[in-house]
């Protein structure tokens, strides 16, 4: 028997976090190429200490990304794995037992 669908709201916010994940890692790894093909245009003692500013954006960029992409699709999954609990449950309450006595008395 086939348990009906409910909680369309938290099917739809969960879905929207797997999405913002996926978009998180994308402006993270696209703000990292950015920052590395930039072209350096400073002069001097400067461009050293613009080196190292861009190294330190283009690493943090990846590893931003990265997490926030962790972060926003393990909710996403939460979400989606407690809904599949709570409609599995429902399922499993429907089907009559074959025995009155519960599972207790088998063992």
């Amino acid at each position: 028997m086939e348990a009906p669908r409910r909680y369309g709201l938290i099917r739809v916010i969960a879905f929207i976090l797997k999405l913002l994940a996926w978009l998180a890692l994308l402006v993270g790894v696209g703000s990292a190429i950015a920052l590395l093909v930039m072209p350096a245009n400073a002069t001097g003692g400067a461009s050293s200490l613009l080196g190292a500013i861009r190294s330190f954006g283009f690493a943090s960029s990846l590893l931003l990304g990265a997490l926030w992409f962790v972060q926003f699709y393990a909710f996403g999954a939460i979400l989606s794995l407690l809904l599949d609990i709570e409609e599995n449950t429902r399922a499993l309450a429907a089907v009559p037992s074959s025995s009155s006595t519960g599972l207790a008395t088998r063992y």
